[in-house]
């Protein structure tokens, strides 16, 4: 297995680790309540030797032909289970301890690979039953055999009987065939065959309840299904799952891959959480910064397949990511219809934005916010209005870090049920504003499958980042995004995969000191 595929692995395991854990303990639970709502189960073993070289054998002085020996073993085998011997076994105990098939399967035959012994191991609930079937078992095996040869003998001396009485007195052949049915006569009166009972059974020993035993059933028996489970489960997602799916589907280069925020976070570039997330987005911008031509202003729009793929939380990480690294940079809200940015940023929901600007209620000016670069969260304020405790120096719609970036903000300024044409037309108007007025204008959109807004904006801006959650998005949909993009005037630039597991190499890392 390549390492490629070790991932994969690893990955889905993390994925069905819980599904896995259940599995096993279930399979532990059930194998040992089974064992104990059955009761208490015996064995008992006899044991038989089956002898290589026959009583035939050397009565006539023969040497057989050679026969393979696993052949042999095989054969005994076989024949210890013909429903004849348990017939017997039956008769010579008069049915007390059960009928022919009851005993039949109550008993399993095993051995003759490595020895010429056979080895009968009966079960039950009774242990005085169980060492009487298995006795009456082996016993009946080692009679059932002797009968077996002795009828083969008598059938054989009636043949030759029946040649000699035909030849004249006279012929050559007669002493010959008088001196075999002298040597079959001799055989039919030996009563022993080739089988001997070795080891009868005395007792039998205790096999069921067996916690540590039964408890190791139960933990193989759970695993197996889970990775049946796992092994279908996998087979059947379809869901984006790793870089290379991303790749592959967009022809475009995953940028950055965002673990698993902590709940009910979103803001992780702030706080206690930003020395685990902020190299992540400091990576994506440096990436993006590199893509940014003759340092022209830069106009980037995130959008994603379906909904729910973290594309306002990359969006707004990002933002604060670039103004960081010393850049002034806009972040618009461009989702009429599921605005998100205001509650993100703890913005009054009725404030003006961008419909404001757009319906001409509102100067662009008046609906700006600017937001803090430093402290446990950001803070914001109207205008460049901030508290005197901020750090940094207020100007009209941008507030500095130390660094030398900005970062401001555009609400939507509400909420609209579907995209009116004349709304469209006045967006061209609005990013050339918005263009010459920061170093970076980062647009947050809704979902291009779901909505034409990322259609329409395509014409007007200079990039595409396309945010893809971990398991969230199938391949078939992001695949129909790819065509979509390709009649987009704007470029895809990269991909950003979000709510990926964290490799054991970064908890490593974040985890040491």
């Amino acid at each position: 297995m390549n390492s490629g595929g070790a991932e994969a692995l690893k990955a889905a395991i993390r994925r069905s680790l819980f599904l896995i854990v259940l599995l096993v303990l279930l399979g532990i639970v059930s194998v040992n309540a089974f064992k104990q709502l059955r009761g208490p189960r015996y064995a008992a073993s006899a044991r038989v030797l089956i002898s290589p070289t026959s009583l035939t054998q050397v009565i006539t002085n023969t040497v057989p032909p050679f026969i393979d020996p696993n052949r042999i073993e095989a054969t005994a085998r076989a024949l210890a289970g013909s429903p004849e011997v348990y017939k017997g076994a039956a008769q010579r105990t008069g049915g007390s301890l059960g009928t022919a098939s009851e005993m039949q399967s109550a008993t399993s035959v095993s051995g003759g690979t490595d020895d010429d012994i056979l080895t009968f191991t009966a079960q039950g609930s009774d242990p005085g039953r169980t060492v009487g079937i298995v006795n009456a078992v082996a016993n009946a095996y080692i009679v059932w055999r002797a009968a077996l040869k002795r009828d083969t003998i008598r059938t054989t001396e009636s043949e030759v009987a029946a040649k000699l009485d035909a030849l004249p007195p006279n012929d050559p052949a007669r002493p010959d065939l008088q001196s075999l049915l002298n040597k079959l006569g001799a055989l039919d009166t030996a009563t022993a065959g080739d089988t001997q009972l070795v080891a009868s059974a005395k007792s039998a020993g205790k096999t069921s309840p067996a916690p540590v035993k039964d408890t190791l059933l139960g933990f193989s028996i759970g695993l197996v299904i889970a990775l049946l489970v796992v092994a279908l489960r996998e087979a059947v997602d379809t869901t984006v799952r790793s870089e290379s799916d991303i790749e592959e589907l967009l022809s475009a280069p995953v940028l950055a891959t965002v673990r698993t925020l902590p709940r009910r976070t979103r803001m992780v570039t702030y706080g206690r959480h930003e020395a685990a997330f902020s190299d992540t987005y400091a990576l994506l911008a440096a990436n993006l910064a590199q893509a940014r031509p003759d340092s022209k202003p830069m106009v980037l729009a995130l959008t994603s397949a379906v909904s729910r793929e973290g594309k306002t939380t990359t969006a707004a990480n990002l933002a604060v990511s670039l103004a960081r690294r010393g850049s002034s940079v806009l972040l618009a809200d461009f989702d009429f219809r599921k605005p998100a940015l205001s509650d993100l940023f703890q913005i009054p929901r009725d404030s003006p934005g961008v419909l404001q600007v757009l319906n001409g209620s509102a100067r662009l000016e008046e609906v700006l916010w600017s937001v803090t670069l430093t402290g446990a969260r950001p803070r914001v304020s109207r205008n460049g209005a901030l508290p005197a405790k901020a750090a940094g120096v207020s100007t009209n719609g941008k507030e500095t870090d130390p660094s030398g970036g900005s970062l401001v903000l555009l609400p939507s300024g509400g909420a609209v049920r579907s995209q009116s044409g004349t709304l469209s037309q006045r967006l061209g108007p609005l990013l050339k504003q918005l263009r010459v007025r920061a170093d970076f204008v980062i647009i947050d959109t809704p979902p291009a499958l779901l909505t034409v807004e990322m259609a329409e904006l395509s014409r007007l801006i200079d990039d595409v980042l396309v945010v893809v959650r971990q398991g969230r998005v199938t391949q078939r949909s992001l695949r129909s995004l790819s065509r979509q993009a390709r009649s987009w005037p704007a470029e895809v630039t990269g991909a950003v995969l979000t709510d990926a597991p964290a490799g054991e190499e970064q908890y490593a890392y974040y985890g040491s000191r």
